[in-house]
């Protein structure tokens, strides 16, 4: 798909949205001037079942990630080696999309950069001539930075690409305003399907731009923003938005039970992001099961997804759908179609989830040690290839939700995540 397809569709699924709800199309802009309505009647709640459409006889798996960085063939390679079919790049500086990959340049959004961008704290529209605007300071820069004036595109970023890779927009952006007015610097949100862009290329305003009033993330209210991914969504009914890393973050609860309060389209958290200790990356915490547990705990629904981010490791996101195609890959993710792995090689499987809102049964490839986990803790256990747990009526407010956990036995350390099936 070509750049320009995508930000054709974009404006298509916004359109769309605004005339089911009375207001008038967007125009076609991948930054998403026009705002998506948020939660309403019309917008359907996060699925509370998920798994109760899918035809585990014929499910086909699609391995992927909703937040996995890639900014050269090494790294493109590593995914493809692991087995991705579908890419969902979210690069930032500028949070737009790396796509298509077989005709994208080192520097693109350098000279190419037509999307909106908060200067001055006011929203203003593209297209932005960097050479120009950043010339007319460049006695201030350093001697590095100045000779890189006027900016050129570079080479092509991705020497080999595989004809069949599925791929669709997406980008991590940052920099939204709290309550207060001032930045919050540690609140990412990716956003799986949508085309919508914010931010500028300058990284840790090496040009200064950002001293100049240009400001290098969404620079708006993480709900204004929220809208404007969901309003650039190639796929009204596909996609949507994530909470990334909460503990490298340091969110609080009320935080991420406001941002999925906000639009059901605010998909989850995520459950595992590959950030083992470094020297660049000295966050200590990559699990985040109880942050899941305690927005659970609460009734509300919200996936997990499991990431490698910058790592490139660990954390997969296993999608099921009946075809292997964009749409339906998007549209595995609104409905919670999916399971969690960390390792992620598909060394454990599950092959069949099914709730129907008593019964659970369970069943994996191989035998592995299976968990039940609800409100309560680990409330079932087994060693086995399947597992069946009922709930009373009258345990239902007791347990709250229903997830499985299996971790294999064969020392492979692969551990595999239902989503959550919500009881009340």
């Amino acid at each position: 798909m070509k750049r320009r397809d995508f930000i054709g569709l974009a404006a298509s699924a916004a359109a769309a949205t605004a005339a089911g709800e009375g207001r008038a199309p967007a125009r076609p802009n991948a930054g998403g001037s026009q705002l998506a309505a948020t939660a309403n009647p019309n917008v359907p709640p996060r699925n509370r079942r998920p798994y109760s459409d899918v035809d585990w006889s014929k499910v086909v798996e699609v391995h992927t990630t909703s937040h996995g960085h890639c900014e050269n063939q090494k790294m493109l390679d590593a995914y493809l080696d692991r087995g991705f079919e579908f890419l969902t790049i979210s690069n930032y500086y500028p949070s737009a999309p790396t796509m298509p990959l077989k005709t994208f340049h080192d520097r693109h959004y350098y000279v190419h950069h037509d999307f909106p961008v908060m200067v001055k704290g006011k929203r203003t529209d593209g297209p932005f001539d960097w050479s120009k605007i950043v010339s007319a300071w460049a006695d201030e820069l350093p001697p590095e930075q100045r000779k890189q004036l006027p900016f050129t595109e570079g080479p092509l970023r991705f020497s080999r690409v595989p004809d069949n890779i599925l791929e669709a927009p997406n980008a991590e952006h940052h920099a939204f305003l709290g309550d207060d007015g001032r930045i919050v610097p540690s609140l990412h949100m990716c956003a799986p399907g949508s085309a919508f862009c914010s931010g500028t290329f300058d990284k840790r305003n090496r040009f200064l731009s950002h001293g100049k009033g240009y400001c290098f993330g969404s620079g708006e209210h993480a709900h204004t923003a929220i809208s404007r991914m969901i309003g650039g969504l190639i796929h009204p009914d596909g996609g949507g938005v994530t909470i990334n890393h909460p503990a490298w973050s340091h969110l609080k609860d009320e935080i991420i039970w406001d941002l999925l309060d906000y639009d059901p389209r605010v998909l989850g958290i995520e459950v595992y992001n590959m950030c083992k200790p470094s020297k660049n990356y000295p966050w200590s915490r990559s699990n985040c099961e109880d942050y899941w547990d305690r927005a659970l705990s609460t009734g509300r629904q919200c996936f997990g997804f499991f990431v490698p981010d910058w790592g490139l490791q660990e954390g997969v996101n296993v999608l099921l759908v009946p075809e292997k195609s964009v749409h339906a890959c998007l549209r595995a993710y609104r409905q919670g179609n999916w399971y969690g792995a960390i390792k992620g090689r598909g060394i454990l499987r599950f092959t069949s989830i099914r709730f129907d809102g008593a019964n659970l049964q369970v069943t994996l490839d191989k035998p592995a040690h299976l968990q039940v986990i609800t409100k309560c803790g680990i409330t079932a256990w087994g060693n086995s290839n399947k597992m069946s747990f009922s709930v009373a009526a009258a345990d239902r407010e007791k347990y709250g939700y229903l997830r499985v956990r299996a971790y294999a036995r064969d020392g492979a350390e692969e551990i595999i995540f239902s989503q959550p099936m919500m009881l009340t």
